[in-house]
């Protein structure tokens, strides 16, 4: 049975509240179930699964995947559904549209066609929602958080002055983007370049990089099947196209070079920091032959995605910058409720900008303005088609 969208309904959302002040908040249930999968797959060795072991009881799951649950349970009892779902019902409810769900959830029109589980593993958009939901969840230790720590302690064990810890931080934020399959070649040339160990004598760098990635045994030459617009490895014989968001690329034979193994970035690694940043690199790519020096990809350790310095002062918040945030989300809505400008980046002109695939999908850019409601000022959102004929329409009036 279907019930009324909870976030219109005034009186239903104020019984709500008396169990819990966020309850009516369908978007926190969401994220805490994503972090239930995410904690599920962590447990299962990052295997595919299709039915993990989700029996009636909730005694060995996740915390948030049973906070999760008993919110739905709240709002079923309140909303007059004849049976409570169990656990199992609740997990075959994630391989569907969540604008499908038995249960009506309070969600925008863009996100009505989103799952949580595709592909017999969580989403894209579970593991964003799961990434926003470990506040919730401190147990949720995703690898994105590691992989982070470590290219942070790479960077700035083998940097004498600040400025290099950037340097550095930047060529291992591009070798992420750039390798989705490397080999024990690569390896080799990061612990050259980095050569700094921790205490146990391991080089950082090859920490940070076993964390990233798990190898394949391969020696001489291996032919993969990859996709030729993202680098993404395929099943396979596979012919349609890879499924990255946003990539109209398509299967293609590559040649890797290794001595005894090749490597190919774990799927968190994937979807957190190489997809994503497949749009960082269109922009990068776009604007570096005009900008040259004048450029500053991933600014202030990340702060911002890129940042530019029209008047060359070198210092932001002196002459005119500009500064990109650059996301590629597959929740408007959650996109909005969490995006946060970083104080640091005082440009004159401050973006938010879209991949052009989410800023062309419908109800997109309306859901995340709704969704943001005012709280970030002074941030223009454009697609990065309109970002980079912006910088390169000012880079010439400026030259």
């Amino acid at each position: 049975m279907l019930v009324g969208d909870v976030a219109t309904d005034a009186s239903r959302s104020a019984r709500l509240t008396q169990v819990s002040p966020d309850l009516s908040d369908d978007y926190m249930t969401v994220q805490l179930l994503a972090a239930g999968l995410a904690r599920i797959q962590m447990e299962q060795h990052g295997a595919l699964w299709s039915t993990p072991s989700l029996g009636a009881k909730s005694v060995g799951l996740p915390p948030a995947w049973n906070a999760g649950v008993n919110r739905l349970w709240w709002r079923a009892l309140e909303s007059g559904l004849a049976q409570l779902p169990t656990h199992m019902d609740v997990f075959a409810w994630c391989t569907r549209p969540l604008g499908q769900w038995p249960l009506a959830l309070g969600i925008s029109e863009s996100d009505r066609g989103l799952l949580l589980v595709e592909d017999s593993r969580p989403s894209a958009f579970a593991d964003e929602a799961a990434r926003l939901a470990m506040a919730k969840d401190p147990e949720a230790e995703l690898v994105e958080n590691r992989s982070f720590e470590l290219l942070m302690s790479t960077a700035d064990r083998n940097a004498d002055h600040e400025a290099q810890v950037q340097e550095n931080y930047v060529e291992l934020r591009g070798f992420l983007i750039d390798k989705a399959v490397a080999s024990d070649l690569d390896l080799a040339a990061l612990i050259r370049r980095f050569p700094a160990k921790n205490s146990h004598g391991q080089p950082w760098v090859k920490e940070w990089f076993l964390h990233a990635y798990q190898h394949r045994a391969a020696s001489g030459t291996t032919t993969l099947d990859v996709c030729d617009g993202c680098d993404n490895p395929l099943p396979a014989g596979r012919q349609a196209r890879c499924g990255t968001p946003g990539c109209a690329g398509h299967p293609a034979r590559q040649a890797v070079e290794s001595m005894s193994e090749l490597y190919v970035q774990r799927m968190a690694i994937r979807r957190f920091f190489h997809d994503p940043g497949l749009a960082e690199r269109r922009l990068f790519e776009a604007v570096r032959p005009t900008l040259a020096e004048r450029m500053y990809p991933w600014w202030g350790m990340d702060a911002v995605d890129l940042a530019i310095d029209f008047d060359s002062t070198g210092r932001m918040g002196e002459g005119e910058w500009w500064a990109a945030d650059v996301k590629d989300h597959a929740s408007a809505a959650l996109l909005g409720r969490n995006f946060r400008w970083d104080p640091r980046a005082n440009a004159r002109r401050r973006f938010l900008v879209l991949a052009q695939h989410r800023f062309e999908t419908r109800d997109y850019i309306a859901d995340l303005k709704h969704a943001m409601d005012g709280r970030v000022r002074g941030v223009e959102v454009v697609g990065e088609e309109d970002f980079i004929a912006a910088v390169l329409r000012r880079a010439s009036e400026r030259d």
